[in-house]
């Protein structure tokens, strides 16, 4: 089985610790926050096996998810099937082509730091801003580089974590190198998946080159893009980003 498969065949098993109701309701509580517009069309960039465009869609919003992997968009629309106000499109992120803009835009679980150099970040913004109206909200997390640095040995000492549900569980091993010159972190992460009625285990891995930022470095490369800083969050229970905050979640206005 390819990496790409696995990870999506996986992918609701390795977050399944995450609680996507939760995170929809700080979305809701987002919006309206900070939109200047009401919000029935929602965009999810990166949207994996749509876990949060399903959640949106349930909630009664117009919900589009977006991947560039074949795998998971082909996962995203086995669960979708009869729920009429959610679509699955197979697209490059920062080339994103609607007939139609959003109300809103989401980008979860670090899709931001998978673009290391400036040209393709700012190819990623602003490809989501013309997918928005003005006033709408792009709401996305990314690691940030100084809370990184201040933990810098807990994130490079090797560490196991697990997930489980139903009958499958999953081992994570993970090794982190940080590289505070170039502002990478190199993750070498193996996923050991076992389905204790088949007695089955599959065991892939996956090299990450992800990069961190300052918020100031991102509200600059935003406000070339098209949009304004409105909030930003330590993570999605709500509490406040500060300097010793390894991850960040921005909350941006399209102007």
């Amino acid at each position: 089985m390819l990496k790409d498969e696995s990870y999506a065949t996986y992918y609701d098993l390795l977050y399944s610790h995450r609680n996507i109701p939760a995170e929809v309701d700080f979305i809701e509580k987002v919006l309206r926050e900070c939109s200047l517009i009401p919000v029935k069309k929602v965009l999810d960039v990166g949207c994996g096996t749509g876990i949060h465009t399903l959640e949106l869609a349930k909630r009664g919003y117009t919900a589009v998810g977006v991947d560039v992997s074949p795998a998971m968009i082909e996962a995203a629309r086995r669960k979708a099937v009869g729920l009429p106000n959610v679509e699955f499109v197979l697209a490059d992120a920062t080339n994103l082509k609607f007939d139609r803009e959003f109300d809103a835009a989401i980008a979860f679980y670090g899709v931001v730091s998978y673009f290391r150099d400036d040209d393709s970040l700012l190819k990623f913004f602003n490809s989501v801003r013309r997918a928005l109206k003005k006033g709408a909200v792009f709401i996305f997390d990314t690691w940030s580089l100084v809370g990184v640095q201040a933990k810098r040995v807990y994130y490079e000492t090797p560490f196991s974590s697990f997930r489980k549900a139903g009958s499958m569980l999953a081992i994570k091993e993970e090794n982190w190198r940080i590289d505070f010159l170039e502002e990478v972190a190199y993750a070498e992460i193996q996923w050991s998946v076992i389905d204790l009625p088949r007695n089955e285990i599959n065991v892939f891995k996956h090299d990450l080159t992800l990069r961190l930022f300052t918020l100031r470095e991102l509200t600059h490369f935003l406000y070339e893009s098209g949009f304004e800083l409105c909030k930003t969050y330590e993570d999605y229970a709500g509490r406040p980003f500060t300097e010793n905050s390894s991850e960040i979640v921005v909350v941006a206005r399209a102007i």
